[in-house]
C-alpha cells in the first residue's frame, strides 16, 4: 500500500514537472526570441487571410502523425495489441519528450509510457520504426543533394560519378542492413556489452521483411508529406519556385538537417534556418522569408503536437499504480 501511494505521488509529480517545464521552455522560446519575433512579423505580413495554404499544411501535419501512429501500432501490436487512441497519445507524448533531448532520442522513451506491456521490449520496436524513417530520409535526401549538386553546383564530371557511386553504395548498404536486422543483431550479441540487452533485441525476429517493407512505405509517405509542407510554406512566404525545383531543394535541406548529430528540437530551428538559407538564398532577395518558413514548419510539426502530447501525459502512469 505504501509503495502504491508513493507511485501515485511520483506520477503526479512527474506530470506536473513535464507540463510545467514544457510551458516554461515554450514561453522562453516563443516570447523571448528575436528570430521568432521576426518570423511572426513576416508571417502577419504574408498572411492576408490566406487560410488555404496554411490549412493544408496543418492538415498534412495531422496526416503525418497519424501515419506515424499507424507505423507504431503495426510494431507494438506484435507485442501487445493497443488501441488507436493509445497509439496516437504515445506518438504525441513522444514528440513532447523528444523536445528536451539531443537528436530527439527521448521520443523512444516517451512513447512507451502509453503502454501497459513490457516497456523495454517496446523501446526496441519503436527504434525499428525510427530506423525505417532514417533509411528513407537518407535515401531520398541524399538523392536530392545529388540532383542539387548536378543542377546548381556544376560539379566536375569525375566528382559527379564518384558522388553517384557513393550514393548507390550507401542506399544498397543501408537497405541491406535494414532488411537483415535480425542477422545484424545476432552478430552484435557476440559482444559482451550487448549480451545483457540481447533478450530484448531478439524482438526483431517477430517482424518479417513484409513488415519492414510496410514500414518503409509508410516512412516514404511521411517524407513526402514533410517535403510538401515545406514547399507549400515556401509558396506562402512568397517563393516563386517550380514544384520540381522546390522539392529538390527541400530534399537537400532535409538531408543535411537529418545528419546533424546533435540537436535539440526546441532550439535547433537556428541550425535548420542556416541550412535552409544556404540552399535557398540564391532563390530569394528576402532572407527573412527563409527564417519564417523554417520556424513556421517547426512550430506546426513539433510544437503544436508537443503541447497536445503534454496534455495526453496527464493520463499516463510512469510508475505502476496497480
Amino acid at each position: 500500500m505504501k509503495q502504491l501511494f508513493q507511485n501515485k505521488l511520483l506520477n503526479a509529480l512527474i506530470k506536473i514537472l513535464i507540463f510545467g517545464g514544457l510551458l516554461f521552455v515554450l514561453y522562453r522560446q516563443l516570447f523571448s526570441n528575436e528570430k521568432i519575433d521576426i518570423a511572426y512579423a513576416h508571417f502577419l505580413l504574408n498572411f492576408h487571410g490566406n487560410y488555404f495554404l496554411l490549412s493544408v499544411v496543418i492538415l498534412l501535419m495531422i496526416l503525418n502523425w497519424t501515419i506515424e501512429s499507424v507505423k507504431w501500432k503495426l510494431l507494438i501490436d506484435k507485442l501487445h495489441p493497443i488501441s488507436w487512441l493509445d497509439a496516437m497519445e504515445g506518438i504525441l507524448f513522444g514528440v513532447t519528450f523528444s523536445l528536451f533531448t539531443p537528436s530527439r532520442i527521448g521520443e523512444f522513451g516517451g512513447r512507451v509510457f502509453a503502454l501497459k506491456t513490457d516497456r523495454k521490449e517496446a523501446i526496441v520496436s519503436t527504434i525499428l520504426g525510427s530506423i525505417a524513417q532514417i533509411v528513407v530520409n537518407l535515401s531520398f535526401g541524399s538523392l536530392g543533394l545529388l540532383v542539387y549538386s548536378f543542377l546548381y553546383e556544376k560539379m566536375d564530371t569525375y566528382f559527379l560519378f564518384a558522388f553517384i557511386f557513393i550514393y548507390v553504395m550507401m542506399v544498397v548498404a543501408i537497405h541491406f542492413c535494414f532488411y537483415n536486422l535480425d542477422v545484424v543483431s545476432t552478430k552484435f550479441s557476440n559482444f559482451s556489452i550487448f549480451k545483457k540487452v540481447y533478450k530484448y533485441i531478439h524482438i526483431i525476429d517477430l517482424y518479417s521483411n513484409k513488415d519492414f517493407l510496410r514500414l518503409e512505405i509508410l516512412s516514404a509517405v511521411r517524407y513526402g508529406i514533410y517535403c510538401l509542407q515545406f514547399v507549400l510554406l515556401l509558396k506562402f512566404f512568397g517563393f516563386q519556385l517550380p514544384f520540381f525545383t522546390a522539392m529538390i531543394l527541400v530534399a537537400a535541406i532535409f538531408f543535411v538537417q537529418t545528419i546533424n548529430p546533435i540537436n535539440i528540437a526546441l532550439i535547433d530551428f537556428g541550425f535548420r534556418g542556416n541550412v535552409a538559407a544556404y540552399f535557398l538564398a540564391a532563390f530569394t532577395t528576402n532572407p527573412i522569408a527563409i527564417i519564417a518558413t523554417t520556424i513556421t514548419l517547426w512550430f506546426i510539426n513539433l510544437i503544436i503536437p508537443a503541447i497536445i502530447g503534454g496534455l495526453s501525459a496527464l493520463r499516463f502512469s510512469f510508475f505502476r499504480e496497480e
